[in-house]
């Protein structure tokens, strides 16, 4: 019995010494991103729903003649569009509400109209510019035009002001609040 222990401990001791061998597999693993352009509008990155900013013709009496605002976002006046290099865009007005049955003040070739708010049926029009002389009206579904040189922080400047023209001092608009809700496209 002990010469059966004996080979049976040298048979334990040879397999011990002999190293085993491991099986080793190498692969690869593929990364893979692919970027399509994007564009910042007033400082953030683009999506929908972006705000674009706000054109406020302030408070005034109902006895207005000349009303006019100016475009304002996060980033200053206009709307200002920064892209991917190499990436072409164009940035466009393309609706706003219909006419309402009752309209006070001049209607341009561009008109645009703010409602009351209690009473969808009275509204007020007025006319988008791309220049603060108010001599070039914003169509819609037009590429809006830039103005001066793009600035590399926050993009290229398209500004956007209001006019609203020949309320003719006239008591028969009502008072309230107008409002319009105008859709800007950015294509790219």
């Amino acid at each position: 019995m002990n010469i059966k222990l004996l080979a049976m401990g040298c048979a334990l001791g040879i397999w011990l010494v002999i190293p085993v061998r491991a099986v080793t597999t190498n692969g690869t693993i593929n990364a893979t991103l692919t970027l399509t352009n994007g564009c910042l509008i007033n400082g953030n990155p683009a999506s929908s729903n972006a705000n674009f900013g706000t054109l406020d013709f302030g408070v005034s009496p109902a006895t207005f003649d000349t009303l006019n605002a100016t475009l304002t976002g996060a980033t200053g006046n206009g709307i200002r569009i920064r892209c991917s290099n190499g990436a072409t865009y164009t940035v466009q007005i393309t609706g706003s509400n219909s006419a309402p049955g009752t309209v006070y003040g001049a209607q341009s070739t561009s008109p645009r109209y703010m409602v009351l708010n209690n009473d969808t049926t009275q509204g007020i029009a007025y006319t988008l510019y791309n220049d603060a002389a108010y001599n070039n009206p914003i169509t819609n579904n037009a590429n809006l035009i830039p103005s001066g040189t793009s600035d590399p922080i926050n993009g290229t400047i398209f500004p956007v002001y209001g006019r609203i023209t020949q309320g003719g001092n006239n008591t028969a608009i009502p008072a309230g609040t107008y409002t319009d809700v105008i859709n800007v496209q950015v294509v790219y």
